[in-house]
């Protein structure tokens, strides 16, 4: 059985049983890379993701934060509302991020250990244990 991915971005929320997970800021490439990493390693389930991109839409993105089990940050593509809420959005559970900013890191990592070197890290760690095809909860 192949797994549906449900897309959703601001103002759409889609409430379901279904695992969710939040992309914040993903770049081109990482956005690519995701969806590599999916085909390569076969989705069974059901998942949805949220990807906000910096829009204004601050329900939102407060209701994703707290919706999704997963969160992954790309930091140098922040958005003046998410740099004001890098440390809120840092200290929420199981947020990930990464950045290629070596000072920044140093900062944020007083917040959270959670740095990872890139998207497809962030896929790892949440898919293994379970075949690569459910995420760790």
């Amino acid at each position: 059985m192949t797994g549906k991915i449900t897309l959703i971005t601001p103002p759409d929320i889609f409430e379901n049983d279904t695992q969710s997970i939040l992309f914040l800021h993903l770049s081109e490439d990482e956005q690519d890379t995701v969806s590599e990493w999916l085909g390569n390693n076969g989705l069974t389930h059901n998942i949805n993701f949220y990807v906000y991109s910096g829009e204004t839409n601050l329900d939102w993105l407060f209701y994703a934060l707290s919706r999704c089990e997963y969160k992954y940050i790309n930091i140098d593509y922040y958005s003046t509302i998410t740099q004001a809420l890098g440390g809120y959005i840092l200290n929420k559970n199981s947020v990930y991020y990464a950045t290629s900013n070596e000072n920044l890191g140093a900062i944020y990592s007083h917040i959270t250990h959670n740095r990872v070197a890139n998207v497809t890290k962030f896929l790892e760690i949440i898919f293994s244990g379970n075949n690569n095809t459910k995420p760790c909860l």
